[in-house]
């Protein structure tokens, strides 16, 4: 093992990991708030190493952030038996975009905010926080993610989520003693076993689902543009595709188009957010989600809040959450759900009993 100091932490890196390239992206703490982002249930890859410093995984390669000074810090590391022929120019170039895209840094929210205050009183009296950004992510990793979500909490999606790439991913390399993994392909989730491992590693029903997903996507689609095709599609089209998907409901479905296809209107429908539309819009109240109000919910949200309202929905979503994940005992003990009603299932599967804890989604 070999020692590298980074801006604030001294990391012990495995030997079999290079760093690729690094370097830092200038933007406010009112552009990006990283902690938020990261770790606001959007992803499941990312954590904490101390106060505003994260190492997670971006294809194949271990990523170190922080944001300070307003500046956002980067590292990249790779494995060693990775061939690479570019230069150093060339990598500072791919890394800087890989993160841009990752942050769609070409959004500004600053922009963004001046509409909504426009429309949103919430917005407008700063009852709603500014920073949060919605990651572009890989729509397999997304959907598969998504699929585990299902009346689940983020702490045990981060650890099924971190399971599946242990035992299915190519190892990247070990950073302070944790080793990361690259998410599985198709090819490699393409197992005839997989459903009955992941319920040895307490999936639960959720096995099924990602094991018909697979199949769905490696021999009935069968091609390896689907989710650039569905990129071009309407709104509607897309979530029809998805939908066909084993495991995927509404929610799963829009927590995809807009986290991966570049839907930035569409308003995925949670408890908080239902709980937001009642408390402070005036929605009717429903003792839980349902196809009918689920709509209902969405689409007032998408019309209130153009354009992207979809991002809006992630900063008044994460501002629900604020006072909660202020206290990381909390976050500890309690259940925070990223939770799918049971709509979402296509009556597949028992709706688990919802417990009296808080959710998060």
């Amino acid at each position: 093992m070999s020692s590298t100091t980074s801006l604030l932490s001294s990391f012990v890196v495995s030997d079999n990991l290079i760093q690729y390239s690094s370097g830092l992206i200038p933007i406010s703490y009112t552009e990006l708030n990283l902690k938020q982002t990261l770790l606001g249930g959007q992803s499941f890859r990312w954590n904490e190493q101390s106060p505003n410093e994260f190492i997670g995984v971006l294809k194949s390669y271990i990523i170190y952030l922080q944001h300070e000074n307003e500046n956002l810090h980067y590292t990249f590391y790779t494995n060693k038996s990775r061939s690479i022929d570019s230069n150093e120019n060339d990598r500072q170039n791919e890394t800087s975009r890989i993160i841009h895209n990752y942050f769609q840094l070409s959004i500004k929210l600053h922009d963004l905010f001046q509409q909504w205050c426009k429309s949103d009183v919430r917005f407008q009296n700063g009852l709603i926080p500014t920073g949060i950004r919605v990651l572009d992510q890989d729509p397999l990793e997304n959907l598969i993610s998504f699929i585990c979500s299902s009346n689940n909490n983020v702490q045990r999606i981060t650890k099924m989520v971190k399971q599946l790439c242990i035992e299915y991913g190519k190892e990247i390399g070990t950073i302070n003693g944790i080793v990361y993994h690259q998410f599985p392909t198709i090819d490699e989730l393409d197992k005839s076993n997989l459903e009955t491992r992941l319920r040895e590693l307490n999936f639960g029903y959720r096995a099924r689902y990602i094991q018909q997903a697979i199949k769905y996507l490696k021999y009935t689609i069968n091609d390896i543009t689907f989710f650039d095709r569905l990129k071009s599609l309407s709104v509607k089209e897309a979530r029809t595709e998805l939908l066909k998907i084993m495991g995927v409901g509404r929610k799963v479905a829009d927590c995809v188009l807009l986290m991966s296809l570049g839907k930035q209107d569409v308003v995925p429908v949670d408890t908080h957010i239902h709980s937001i539309a009642v408390t402070h819009y005036g929605q009717s109240k429903k003792l839980q989600l349902n196809t009918t109000n689920y709509n209902a919910i969405s689409t007032f949200f998408e019309q209130l809040w153009q354009p992207f309202a979809g991002w809006a929905q992630a900063a008044a979503f994460s501002n629900e959450l604020r006072s909660i994940t202020t206290y990381k005992s909390i976050i500890q003990s309690t259940s925070l759900k990223r939770s799918i009603s049971s709509y979402e299932t296509h009556s597949q599967c028992k709706l688990v009993k919802r417990e009296k804890k808080t959710f998060i989604n």
